[in-house]
């Protein structure tokens, strides 16, 4: 199985440049992982919240494949731990996915289009994070699943 990161927006700060290149090394080992930033929609500013999630949703849904799992990150979605998200993982794995994309959407969140489009919604946290951060934490997270799942001593119950 192949995994996406998408992510509406700039690139890396730094210090989050240094810490993905850790993780996206350390899948290696594990997946196919690769992360895809997606430009922010030109004169994003003069456009109303509704207008920008909807150009955004026509970005994301035109770059989708039919057979592409979509995971949507949202403050709504389901929370997981660690170790529920490894089965999940797996579950993706077994069922013959070949491409799992994963979603952070932009600065107000993810159009009704796309979540509709989406198989699954999950939440990080109840808390609100950077979205660079959230792109760190989450490939940390998806490093740590795989760990749990090959039974490697990284995560501690």
């Amino acid at each position: 199985m192949k995994i996406q990161l998408w992510s509406i927006g700039k690139e890396h700060d730094p210090y989050i440049r240094e810490g993905m290149a850790v993780f996206q090394k350390r899948l290696q080992h594990y997946v196919d992982f690769e992360v895809k930033l997606i430009p922010t929609v030109k004169q994003a500013a003069s456009l109303s919240v509704p207008e920008l999630k909807k150009q955004e949703a026509k970005i994301i849904l035109d770059l989708l494949q039919p057979t592409d799992y979509l995971l949507a990150l949202d403050e709504r979605g389901k929370m997981m731990t660690t170790v529920q998200f490894s089965e999940f993982l797996q579950q993706r794995t077994n069922a013959g996915t070949r491409q799992l994309i994963i979603l952070i959407g932009g600065a107000f969140g993810i159009d009704q289009s796309v979540l509709q489009r989406s198989q699954l919604q999950m939440s990080l946290s109840p808390l609100t994070f950077p979205h660079q951060l959230v792109r760190l934490i989450f490939t940390e997270q998806l490093y740590r699943a795989y760990t749990v799942l090959n039974r490697e001593k990284y995560h501690h119950q």
